[in-house]
């Protein structure tokens, strides 16, 4: 958000010390929350990788669908029900995570509409 802003920014070397006593109360389960909280509140990449996964799930699906098709076509399938169930189950399944993604994409886009935040920021401001 700094850099977003436009204010300047330096790096400075620290050399962290042992705790004097006590451990963290940042347990692994606390961390792992603070990254997604950081991860979802900056970036969209989680969901275009939903969008994406969902994307390929279909393809695959579909390339699958044909395979068990010319299978149930020429009597290899034996039990009925079990080509029209592994079809429909991977392609809606695929379909379904990619209409969330972008339901997703979408819900974030208005979110970052109605945070107002300012087109420009004002350094310094002349004549009162």
């Amino acid at each position: 958000m700094v850099k977003w802003v436009g204010f300047s920014t330096a790096k400075i070397e620290v050399e962290h010390q042992e705790r004097y006593e006590g451990k963290t109360s940042y347990n692994f389960k606390k961390l792992a929350n603070l990254a997604v909280d950081i991860i979802l509140a900056y970036s969209d990449k989680p969901i275009r990788l939903l969008i994406k996964t969902g994307l390929a799930i279909s393809f695959v699906s579909f390339i699958v669908a044909v395979i068990y098709l010319y299978r149930w076509i020429s009597g290899e399938v034996l039990v009925m029900g079990y080509t029209s169930l592994i079809i429909s189950l991977w392609l809606l399944s695929g379909v379904i995570m990619a209409t969330l993604g972008v339901v997703g994409l979408y819900v974030g886009k208005t979110f970052e509409g109605v945070k107002r935040r300012p087109i420009y920021i004002i350094e310094k401001k002349t004549n009162d």
